[in-house]
């Protein structure tokens, strides 16, 4: 299992723990910088080397929580 934080801007009422996710993957720089986001557009990743990629684009949520700010992140667990 692989663990990745996503930032959401928005609570949404179907992101909770146990939901399935499918990611979208993108590219930066050539493709050399790869990101995800949560599909539809609802949360992004950080920035990966595209060695780092994931080798599958679906996955559960398994917590989500807000900081002070009021932002809000999504971890997700990917089979690796």
């Amino acid at each position: 299992m692989r663990s990745m934080e996503f930032k959401m801007e928005n609570k949404y009422e179907h992101i909770v723990p146990g939901a399935e996710v499918e990611v979208e993957e993108s590219y930066l720089q050539g493709g050399l910088v790869v990101y995800y986001t949560i599909k539809p557009a609802i949360a992004m990743s950080g920035n990966f080397r595209r060695q780092e990629a994931l080798k599958t684009l679906h996955g559960r949520v398994t917590n989500v929580r807000e900081n002070e700010s009021g932002a809000f992140y999504v971890t997700a667990e990917f089979d690796e």
